[in-house]
């Protein structure tokens, strides 16, 4: 269990005379003793009142005030300049940014991948073209799920391909 530090500890340690090692368990026995805070506060009492007073203490006030409110950025200082400012503008999203953009893109797409038979290759459903009736012409007319994918690639990837670089005019 940590004892209690004398007053003369608490003293070094308000005047930073103490090696780290101290001042860590000294902090540490603060967190859970009152009577050590009690003489803690005592100490920074004492130390305050060995301090030299300021002459002018409302002027060194005024002074921080000042250099304090010409530092920070300007801001309004009461109600009625908020009335005279004009009304600050809603901040607008881009389009692109929209939610109703996003689900019409997503729509789209869905679309397109319906219209194209990539879910039904997907499903494992066979195309109208492709279905056979007895056991033989199953295993001659099976075709392997990433053949048909890479057929419907490659058939996308010709269509967008610009003319003239299969030899065409444009």
């Amino acid at each position: 269990m940590n004892q209690h530090r004398p007053l003369n500890i608490w003293m070094q340690y308000v005047n930073d005379e103490l090696p780290p090692e101290e001042r860590e368990r000294c902090e540490a026995h603060l967190d859970g003793c009152d009577t050590c805070l009690e003489l803690y506060m005592e100490c920074i009492g004492q130390m305050a009142a060995g301090l030299p007073a300021l002459p002018d203490s409302d002027a060194f006030a005024a002074a921080v005030m000042q250099r304090w409110t010409e530092e920070q950025p300007l801001a309004p200082r009461a109600e009625d300049d908020l009335a005279n400012q004009p009304p600050e503008r809603k901040r607008r999203i881009p389009w692109t940014q929209s939610p109703f953009f996003h689900y019409a893109v997503a729509a789209a797409i869905t679309l397109l991948l319906m219209s194209t038979g990539v879910f039904q290759s997907l499903m494992g459903h066979p195309e109208p073209g492709r279905m056979s009736h007895s056991a033989s012409d199953r295993a001659e007319a099976y075709v392997p799920f990433s053949e048909i994918l890479l057929e419907k690639t490659i058939g996308i990837l010709d269509s967008i391909q610009p003319k003239h670089e299969r030899g065409g005019t444009r």
